[in-house]
């Protein structure tokens, strides 16, 4: 699995937790801007209430931010990588 490097939250490990890095990481893997609530929770192992909360709290960091896909699921990105395609 080939992950980016560069991102804003990996210079600022100090402000998150070892949760929310874990969901931090499974939302940096290249070539998949968006990720499921399933998805999240295989890659990352953690249990369906850990990543509820975790997501809500990176959400309301201004973190992450909730979409739907095409097939109408609730997906999440990182704000630093969704919303630079989302502009331009």
């Amino acid at each position: 699995m080939e992950y980016l490097t560069d991102l804003d939250w990996q210079r600022n490990l100090n402000r998150y937790g070892p949760e929310e890095q874990k969901v931090l990481l499974a939302l940096s893997r290249d070539g998949y801007r968006w990720r499921t609530r399933d998805r999240i929770m295989e890659v990352t192992g953690l249990s369906p209430g850990v990543v509820d909360s975790v997501l809500s709290g990176l959400i309301n960091k201004n973190v992450i931010r909730p979409s739907f896909s095409r097939k109408k699921e609730i997906i999440f990105g990182l704000r630093e990588r969704v919303d630079a395609v989302l502009t331009h």
